[in-house]
């Protein structure tokens, strides 16, 4: 059985190394990361609210607000209104869609480049293999709740 600590170390390095490039990539167009992660999130959702955002992607509410509070200076989100007057949807605004569009393109461009050099079945059982992962992992979580 492989050492628990070289697969802790491997993932948590992809992930830092994935990450240090998307930020490059993202750089031009004056985003990271985890603001990234926001639009991706109410593209996916086709809008949603903050808490929605926060419960995805795992993160606090407040870190969440910030990320909001820098789309918003970008012009890149716009708020609905709800049937709770209490919450606001968030949707892509024209300019956000546009940006949206524009760097997927590059992170889907930087994402075959990375998988290249693995073939069809060797991406498809390291996807399966990250899904089981990730799926055990909200288990856990959920069991500690």
């Amino acid at each position: 059985m492989p050492d628990p600590l070289k697969i802790r170390a491997s993932l948590l390095r992809c992930a830092r190394l994935m990450s240090d490039e998307i930020n490059t990539l993202l750089l031009p167009h004056q985003l990271n990361y985890s603001l990234w992660q926001v639009l991706y999130v109410i593209q996916l959702k086709q809008g949603c609210t903050s808490i929605d955002i926060a419960e995805y992607l795992n993160v606090s509410k407040p870190s969440i607000a910030k990320r909001i509070h820098v789309l918003m200076q970008l012009e890149v989100l716009d708020q609905v209104d709800t049937e709770d007057k209490r919450q606001k949807k968030l949707i892509l605004s024209a300019k956000g869609q546009q940006l949206f569009q524009t760097c997927s393109e590059k992170l889907d461009m930087f994402e075959q480049q990375l998988i290249s050099p693995l073939d069809q079945a060797t991406q498809h059982s390291t996807l399966n293999t990250l899904h089981k992962l990730m799926d055990h992992l909200q288990e856990m979580k959920g069991s500690q709740s």
